[in-house]
């Protein structure tokens, strides 16, 4: 657990272990909703480190919660779970072909804004690039989760402070960063601080990420590439690393 109190807990995304029945590119999505706009409320983004990274969309068939007797009447989605059962049942956790409709694992707290940390990225970097989405989003399980709403925390772990801690104790995947809930999250040191911070924390995350948005035409690879990482990102990270 983390060391410091009352801080939430870091999970992995979601795992779909689906065959690729629940996953859907751009074409597919849009292919499926014509066939059937019926489908279009059980389709989600879904976020993976590459695709954050590097500005590609992914999206998922996600039945989470839903009754089976909304979505098993439309052939679309029904065919797809349908395989995706035969596809589990020879799997080696043939277990799982009992919720043919869900991911494997579904770990990312629902119904609450999340962080999101790409467990693998370039150690030229001088951030790790992570993010901060809404519940309407669903977390690959190439990248870790904080269910929060507390976007202070998110300017913490986007800061030069938390990465030193991270150089110094995380592991690598040949030289890339390997972030880790147990080695980087839960034992960083901080100290509690007062609500105050806490507000001039978020005032200062919420610049980082407006700025994010503003440069639209660039991934956020690029973004966090010290050669082409926009100045203005860079006066934003400067400042809240001062705070």
């Amino acid at each position: 657990k983390p060391l410091l109190p009352d801080m939430p807990i870091m999970n992995f995304g979601n795992m779909p272990a689906d065959g690729g029945k629940l996953i859907l590119s751009d074409e597919e999505k849009r292919e499926f909703i014509r066939c059937n706009p019926k489908t279009e409320k059980f389709i989600k983004p879904l976020i993976g480190a590459d695709d954050f990274i590097n500005g590609k969309q992914r999206w998922c068939i996600w039945l989470y919660g839903r009754n089976e007797n909304e979505y098993m009447d439309i052939p679309e989605i029904k065919r797809r779970i349908e395989d995706l059962k035969l596809i589990r049942e020879k799997s080696s956790r043939p277990q799982l072909a009992s919720i043919p409709h869900l991911f494997a694992q579904i770990t990312q707290p629902m119904g609450v804004s999340f962080i999101l940390i790409p467990r693998h990225s370039s150690e030229n970097r001088e951030y790790i690039p992570i993010g901060y989405f809404n519940e309407t989003n669903i977390a690959h399980d190439s990248c870790l989760v904080l269910g929060t709403d507390d976007i202070w925390l998110f300017g913490i772990l986007t800061s030069k402070i938390h990465m030193a801690w991270v150089k110094t104790v995380g592991g690598r995947l040949e030289t890339r960063y390997r972030y880790s809930a147990q080695l980087c999250y839960n034992t960083f040191p901080f100290p509690i601080i007062t609500d105050r911070q806490k507000n001039e924390l978020k005032v200062l995350a919420q610049s980082v990420l407006d700025i994010r948005d503003q440069h639209f035409d660039m991934t956020l690879g690029e973004m966090y590439n010290p050669e082409t990482m926009p100045e203005d990102l860079k006066t934003a990270h400067h400042i809240l690393d001062m705070a």
